[in-house]
């Protein structure tokens, strides 16, 4: 009996002690932390701060305004005071995001006006003011003595004498009257729909733009922070993943499926054809441009690149996928434009250096990897290139083409172009990429919509 006993007692003991050690783990265990929630945020001009009000911050949040991550000057649970500049920011709406962690419940956002916010539609004209034209090209600009200068010759010699600014001013009217343009026929479009459905547009969008929303993918994703540069004040992928796809959910999602809308309708209900063309420019090319195709090509990529810049070297990893994809229906022409001081300069010398070899796209290729281009790794790039190196350091140190850099900045800004990377389709300015849209998948839509311009174009008309 008493052997028994003290089985029982122990088997008693060994229970609650295991008991024990269950309660500890699961005390220990991390516990779901409720939804972070962002209640409100408001600005304050005189302390150049934004309050933002809510609950479940965690200790130590990360705050973006626009993607843009801010500086912290109080941080508790309820309540944060980030600091925005907030008299040096355009009026508008901005997209706030906090977050405390990975999980879809570790965030949340809220839109932030500051400043008077711009009105969700462009005003009517003022009643009672005549519409501002552009003169027509044959109006009169000037009469001296007995002639008649027309607008059509003040613009003839101002692209003459100064094309850079001519193309730069022309573009941008086409910019702004392309966006109306798109507004017009989208709206006409929207309105015709509707009708057909006995049902009012804001109806007629709320049924149909959800049914398209897709999530954008991981890619899309990276390319948005990547295309954030230094804007992400040094913020590393992951901690911004939270305000990344916060803003792809919010801004991007939302309208590229009412865009996929439109094209459905454009497709099976009203025809719309945007034939506004945006100004085009003949590019000459030399013996100095290094050139992949043909120039029997339908469409002709001129791409003015700086070897030191991130951006340019983004493009330039996808040339060879889209020259293998499009094949002799594509060609492309490199010019260089050395924006960022003397070593781009360098990098330009070596590149001319390289191409007076007929090696040029294995050093570009070498050269455009995401990497600093300082001088040492100039030196190292001929080897790996398989340029004959005593050769490239006679033409270095000859300076050959030290006037390259010069000439190169001037021809650029002869066709309006500044920045770099630019890119010239069959002559047009191509806008810059969407921040969301991968770097190949750019270039792509560049090269289809140029073909399907060209397609439509040889069709009669209706």
């Amino acid at each position: 009996m008493a052997v028994t006993a003290r089985r029982g007692r122990l088997r008693g003991a060994v229970a609650a002690g295991l008991l024990c050690l269950w309660l500890v783990a699961a005390a220990s265990a991390q516990v779901p932390l409720p939804p972070l929630v962002v209640q409100q945020a408001v600005p304050d001009r005189a302390t150049d701060t934004l309050t933002i009000e809510g609950t479940h911050f965690g200790a130590a949040p990360f705050v973006t305004l626009d993607l843009v991550p801010l500086d912290l000057r109080l941080a508790l649970d309820t309540r944060i005071m980030a600091v925005v500049p907030v008299d040096a920011m355009p009026p508008g709406r901005y997209l706030l995001t906090v977050s405390r962690g990975p999980d879809p419940a570790d965030r949340a956002s809220i839109e932030v006006t500051i400043g008077a916010a711009p009105p969700d539609a462009a005003p009517g004209p003022v009643k009672g003011l005549p519409a501002p034209l552009a003169p027509a090209a044959g109006d009169t600009a000037a009469i001296v003595g007995d002639r008649t200068i027309t607008v059509a010759e003040v613009d003839r010699e101002w692209l003459a004498t100064d094309p850079g600014s001519y193309l730069t001013v022309m573009r941008e009217l086409h910019r702004h009257r392309r966006r109306v343009v798109d507004a017009m026929t989208t709206a006409d479009l929207l309105v015709r729909e509707a009708a057909s459905r006995s049902v009012t547009t804001e109806a007629l969008l709320a049924e149909e733009v959800p049914k398209r929303r897709i999530a954008m993918p991981d890619t899309s994703l990276t390319a948005l922070y990547e295309s954030l540069g230094e804007r992400s004040r040094g913020a590393p992928l992951e901690k911004m993943r939270p305000a990344l796809r916060a803003w792809l959910e919010q801004k991007t999602e939302a309208d590229l499926a009412k865009m996929a809308f439109i094209e459905e309708l454009v497709k099976t209900s009203t025809r719309r054809d945007i034939v506004l063309a945006a100004p085009a420019v003949r590019v000459e090319t030399s013996a100095l441009d290094p050139v992949l195709g043909t120039p029997s090509a339908a469409v002709e990529l001129v791409v003015f690149g700086d070897l030191q810049n991130p951006d340019y070297a983004r493009l330039a990893q996808v040339f060879a996928r889209a020259l293998g994809t499009y094949g002799t229906r594509v060609r492309l022409v490199f010019k260089l434009l050395p924006a960022y001081g003397a070593q781009s300069q360098s990098a330009a010398e070596a590149g001319a250096c390289a191409h007076a070899q007929g090696r040029f796209w294995a050093f570009h290729d070498a050269a455009a990897r995401p990497a600093t281009l300082d001088a040492r790794r100039l030196r190292a790039i001929p080897a790996e290139a398989g340029l004959d190196q005593a050769a490239f350091d006679r033409c270095l140190a000859a300076g050959t083409y030290r006037g390259v850099p010069a000439r190169a900045m001037a021809e650029a800004a002869g066709y309006g172009i500044t920045a770099t990377p630019s890119l010239l389709v069959n002559g047009r300015l191509a806008p810059p990429p969407p921040p969301f849209l991968p770097t190949a998948e750019y270039l792509s839509r560049l090269i289809e919509e140029e073909l399907q311009r060209q397609a439509a174009a040889r069709r009669p008309p209706r």
